[in-house]
């Protein structure tokens, strides 16, 4: 059973079975998130998450990122993944399509926070919630294709791991566990294409939710072992079919998905990345004049794993209406650049509501080529004299997608150096760089609270 051998691996890993490339892979993914989640801090959606948080949460132990409040650890995590989460700068993968790291991460420091577990743990446990949730996101292109979000499905499994990892649960409770988030998951597309705020929560609700999950089975809830194969499981019931499952436990165990793990340049969309950064070599080489651009002509991977249009809310060429739409319109992404040659949360609000880019959004033409795939695609720029400048998947700088350590570095500088301060941005880095010697996070999650008179993002 898929359940079964997920559970074993997750029970089962040692911080001493994880190569040193992974154990940095995790770091990295720790200090990016949480960069942009100073970064975010003060935008709508993360408001509302604080704010309902304060209004229902219980006290605890674990701290809420940006106020150094403290609460459950259920609780906090809410808040934490949605400012992580809500101007899509976080990580994504090509398997599941899912944010995980706004799940595993929150989760991984507010019940690291709560059980009072050393960074090795915490590492551990971040390291199998991103292999048990991309490996549970196998068929997440089906699910996505039938209108099911893959963060809002696979996310419960992720955080499931993480809690059941630094609760202790037996390798039985740890199935029971994974089975309940199975059987609780869930969470749709439509928020994209309204341009509505849910989307932005559904990794907290599945942090919540694996956390639970792990605290019922460890208080005896028995659940199916049959939750990713059977009849009416996750496969057959989100992504249509049980056919091609048995990759979720390819190389478990030998290869770990986080290494996988891709970041985010620009603040847009994971499935328009690729799209961003050809537009942006474009304008550095050529030096693109927007206003005297005739159309954009874009081919996109028509199953691409990487690049892709087939989803909701990236055709979607305007008027925006919310920051929501902006930050999933393929077409957005693309106007931004051209017109300013970066696509930062700032640069999304102050092109929300501009003439000149709704304007050149609408002449933005997407279409789907069968011959492409992967981060492949291609790009004119046609201006009003018909010179036509070309681009393609050869022009994107993979070393912001696959971030080494030192450059995710400069990038936390960068997002988190305005609310922070140098000195707390130095002593972070410096102890997530050393988590693995480490008696607990408190250290870091201390200096995650933004400075006085810090005006939000």
């Amino acid at each position: 059973m898929i359940v079964t051998e997920l559970a074993r691996f997750a029970h089962n890993l040692r911080f001493e079975q994880l190569p040193e490339e992974v154990v940095e892979k995790a770091k990295t993914c720790i200090l990016d998130l949480m960069g942009v989640s100073v970064c975010s801090y003060g935008h709508a959606n993360s408001v509302v998450a604080v704010d309902g948080i304060r209004a229902v949460g219980g006290k605890g132990r674990a701290r809420m990122w940006m106020t150094g409040e403290r609460f459950r650890a259920i609780d906090a995590v809410l808040a934490n993944s949605v400012v992580s989460h809500c101007i899509l700068q976080d990580d994504w993968h090509q398997l599941s399509h899912a944010h995980i790291g706004a799940t595993v991460v929150p989760t991984a420091i507010a019940m690291g926070e709560e059980c009072k577990r050393n960074g090795k743990d915490v590492i551990t446990a971040v390291v199998a919630g991103y292999d048990v949730e991309d490996r549970a996101g196998c068929l997440s292109v089906p699910a996505f294709a039938r209108g099911f979000r893959p963060s809002a499905l696979y996310s419960y499994f992720g955080g499931a791991a993480v809690a059941g990892r630094l609760l202790g649960l037996t390798e039985t409770q740890f199935e029971n566990a994974m089975a309940c988030a199975g059987s609780s998951c869930g969470g749709v597309l439509q928020t994209y294409t309204d341009g509505s705020m849910e989307w932005s929560y559904q990794e907290g609700f599945g942090a919540r939710g694996g956390i639970l999950a792990c605290v019922l089975a460890v208080h005896g809830l028995v659940g199916a072992k049959n939750i990713f194969e059977g009849g009416y499981g996750i496969n057959k019931s989100y992504a249509g079919t049980n056919e091609g499952q048995d990759i979720a436990l390819k190389d478990l165990g030998n290869h770990f998905h986080i290494m996988e793990t891709c970041f985010k340049r620009f603040s847009a969309g994971g499935a328009n990345h690729g799209s961003a950064a050809v537009a942006w070599a474009l304008r550095k080489q050529h030096g693109i004049d927007h206003r005297k651009i005739r159309e954009v002509r874009v081919d996109i991977p028509h199953t691409g794993t990487h690049e892709r249009m087939n989803y909701a809310g990236i055709p979607y060429q305007g008027p925006y209406h919310t920051i929501d739409q902006c930050l999933i319109s393929k077409p957005f992404a693309i106007a931004a650049i051209l017109i300013d040659g970066n696509l930062t949360f700032n640069t999304v609000k102050r092109f929300q509501h501009a003439p000149e880019l709704e304007r050149l959004a609408r002449l933005v033409r997407l279409q789907e080529a069968t011959d492409i795939d992967g981060w492949n695609l291609r790009m004119e720029v046609e201006m009003d004299d018909g010179t036509i400048y070309r681009g393609d998947g050869r022009d994107i700088d993979h070393s912001h997608l696959y971030l080494s350590w030192n450059m995710a570095t400069e990038k936390f500088r960068l997002l988190a150096e305005p609310g922070l301060g140098s000195r707390a941005v130095n002593r972070i880095i410096d102890l997530i760089g050393n988590l693995e010697d480490l008696d607990g996070v408190e250290k870091i999650t201390a200096l995650l609270k933004l400075k006085k008179n810090t005006s939000p993002q």
